[in-house]
């Protein structure tokens, strides 16, 4: 079973197969993590924050600030990675699909890294191991979902 064959099961069993905006999530989740290699990759998304001029986002991010960023924000902040298209490739979603999702999912994902040591806010490995991809999906799908 793949990863993003997991992750669809686990939201499924989460919001007990009736809710699409939480499934998307969990896709986009999902998908992105599997683009950018695992929890690993969460210093790369953090750089790419900072080079399109979203260092203020991550700083608000670091310091608790979860909210959703609007979508397209989002494609702004992401701009040059090939993230929205690797994410796209992965899960089949609409672009708008997968911006809303991004919005919601990588406040979460960028706080649970650098809160838990595993990244710093300048996108440098924090002292703390990275989790495991299903460890850490688990843990943000939890607050999502």
């Amino acid at each position: 079973m793949s990863i993003f064959d997991a992750v669809t099961k686990l939201a499924s069993e989460f919001t007990g197969g009736g809710d699409s905006s939480s499934a998307d999530q969990s896709a986009v989740a999902s998908g992105l993590l599997d683009h950018i290699g695992g929890s690993a990759g969460l210093g790369s998304l953090i750089q790419t924050f900072q080079q399109n001029g979203g260092g203020g986002i991550i700083q608000d991010i670091a310091s608790g600030n979860t909210s959703a960023i609007d979508p397209n924000q989002v494609e702004s902040l992401l701009a040059g990675s090939g993230v929205l298209d690797g994410v796209a490739a992965r899960t089949g979603l609409s672009a708008d699909q997968i911006k809303s999702g991004l919005g919601s999912v990588l406040p979460m994902l960028i706080n649970h890294g650098i809160s838990n040591g595993h990244v710093t806010a300048d996108g440098q490995p924090g002292d703390t191991p990275a989790p495991d991809t299903g460890s850490l999906l688990s843990s943000v799908l939890g607050k999502l979902l």
